[in-house]
């Protein structure tokens, strides 16, 4: 497993290969002590250990998506407190200016400079520009609120697929959304082909670069017969790990959530074309809502 990242304080395995536990017909999210003992028994160590971390991170964190409040895009100015931009007329009088070659916020106590991709705190808030300077996009982040823990579905070693990675037939680099609601450049990767349940699946692969960060990771979004009953109705992703040669794994158990998931404020990313797999995956992580159903 990575060793956990700076950028707002976020478990490495959000980015690389977070999954979570319980079984959505027992129960959708709170579970009961003994249900958790008795899954946690059937899950990997390491794998139990990076969904606790993650569930500690997202409860906790003040830098978790469940405690954003605003999310844009990032325009030469923006105003916080009152007459400021809609969303931050209850917060302190600030204002985040962007300059030539550095990023200032300026409050009551003076004016200092935001790093990109690192977050800045002011009073009971925190303020975050990801992305490039094309392409910023600021993140406030205000007291967290009671959050659910996440769920999953009980690991399933039979979902860990092995297949190969066919190239692309040409060089394509698109903008789109990342896992966490920023709007990246990736690069087409290829076409991971294996088998799961019996059936070949074809699912499109982009490199993508990973936040604040020279690397990049091979992701997969996905959508399956589950959306809209047990997992996120907009899709899934799941990170493709290389083997060898052109050899990859593919862990269904640790399909994630987009941050949309948590928190509306963050945009979701649209489903790749092509990427569906009609039956229903079973694995991963789970999604609460008021309005879903709790049978899958």
């Amino acid at each position: 497993m990575r060793s956990l990242r700076s950028i707002d304080d976020m478990p490495s395995l959000l980015q690389h290969n977070c999954s979570i536990v319980p079984p959505v017909r027992i129960w959708l999210l709170l579970g009961s002590s003994l249900g958790a003992a008795t899954l946690a028994a059937q899950t990997p160590p390491g794998v139990q250990a990076e969904r606790t971390d993650f569930a500690h991170w997202l409860e906790t964190s003040p830098l978790s998506p469940a405690a954003a409040i605003y999310h844009q895009p990032l325009e030469d100015e923006l105003v916080f407190g009152p007459g400021g931009a809609p969303g931050l007329e209850e917060l302190p009088a600030a204002t985040l200016h962007r300059g030539r070659f550095r990023l200032r916020l300026r409050t009551e106590e003076g004016e200092r400079t935001v790093p990109r991709n690192r977050a800045v705190a002011f009073g009971e808030w925190h303020v975050r520009v990801s992305g490039n300077r094309r392409h910023g996009v600021v993140t406030v982040f205000g007291p967290l609120e009671e959050t659910h823990a996440p769920g999953w579905y009980p690991y399933e070693p039979a979902l860990i697929v092995s297949g190969t990675l066919e190239p692309p037939e040409r060089r394509e680099r698109r903008r789109m959304l990342g896992l966490d609601g920023v709007e990246i450049e990736a690069t087409l990767a290829g076409t991971f082909v294996g088998e799961l349940a019996g059936e070949q699946i074809r699912l499109i692969v982009y490199s993508m670069p990973e936040p604040g960060s020279e690397e990049s990771e091979l992701n997969i979004f996905f959508r399956d017969g589950t959306n809209g009953h047990g997992t996120y109705p907009a899709g899934r992703f799941l990170a493709l790990v290389p083997l060898g040669g052109r050899r990859y794994r593919a862990d269904f158990n640790r399909a994630r959530n987009p941050f949309c998931a948590y928190n509306g404020v963050f945009p979701c990313p649209l489903p790749w074309r092509g990427n569906a797999i009609e039956s229903a995956v079973e694995a991963g992580e789970l999604y609460h809502s008021a309005s879903q159903e709790t049978e899958p």
